[in-house]
């Protein structure tokens, strides 16, 4: 509210430097309870006023109530938004003699408002863009861990495997020391000793095919020990970079965490514009 004799020519003679006294953009209208005495425009602002005032003016409205009335009026010829705030004017009695009304364009505030949703918006598209990758990456990091897990149970039945070669391959040599035996035993019994004789060839040649079988498994663990070690060397790196990449994650998570902050106190400011 704004009191006082003789306010509208105060504020007549003021209102031309408001916007240099306030800095801003701005647009000023005086007017006594009918008609528009004043109009000042801005530096680039200016609405074009036939200085009537209909029942339906903000000024008009403002009046009527007896307080500040404030309005948002979508000017076409120029294509913004203002904002207007519009304040009775009293005499020392208290009756209503005027309305003076400020308007700003809330074309900055808007456009501002836009890039924080904007911003806003993206933030929260990387953001779950960031949770998906994240989610991937822990998920990644237990598959490794579980295929660690595999190659290590690998290592250990092929380890056995090779014990229970090893012993293979000694009765395989065993049994063939013990057909060579039974052989020259057989010819030195003749004719009798024939018949045992084939059967100690027979056993000595299962003795070798025995051997030499062992010896295929022995050179096919070899190569499965082999793979693994690569495996294992390979599932280590993978490990590794996707536990950096868990790691890295969580930073940006964090940085975009600030950058909504920021584009929160950016909508707010330009609330204040």
């Amino acid at each position: 509210m704004i009191i006082g004799n003789e306010m509208l020519e105060h504020l007549m003679a003021v209102a031309p430097h408001l916007k240099d006294i306030c800095g801003k953009d701005l647009v000023v209208w005086i007017s006594d309870k009918k008609d528009l005495l004043g109009y000042y425009p801005g530096h680039k602002l200016d609405i074009v006023s036939d200085g009537v005032l209909a029942e339906d003016d903000p000024m008009h409205i403002s009046m009527q109530k007896r307080e500040a009335f404030c309005c948002n009026e979508m000017v076409g010829s120029l294509g913004i938004v203002v904002k207007e705030v519009n304040n009775p004017v009293f005499d020392n009695n208290r009756n209503v003699v005027g309305c003076v009304a400020v308007g700003t364009s809330l074309d900055l505030e808007n456009r501002l408002g836009g890039v924080a949703e904007t911003i806003n918006a993206t933030v929260e598209s990387i953001g779950t863009s960031i949770d998906g990758l994240t989610d991937s990456a822990e998920q990644i990091r237990n598959d490794e861990e579980k295929l660690r897990g595999n190659i290590d149970e690998i290592n250990e039945v092929t380890t056995k495997i090779g014990k229970v070669l090893a012993q293979t391959k000694l009765i395989s040599r065993q049994t063939n020391l013990l057909s060579m035996n039974a052989a020259i035993e057989a010819s030195r019994a003749g004719v009798y000793g024939a018949g045992f004789g084939v059967v100690a060839d027979e056993i000595r040649n299962l003795a070798m095919e025995s051997m030499e079988i062992a010896q295929n498994i022995d050179s096919l663990l070899a190569q499965i020990q082999q793979v693994n070690a690569e495996t294992l060397k390979s599932s280590d790196q993978a490990y590794s970079a996707t536990q950096a990449q868990v790691s890295e994650t969580g930073k940006t998570k964090a940085q975009i965490a600030e950058l909504k902050k920021i584009s929160d106190e950016l909508k707010e400011m330009a609330k204040e514009l």
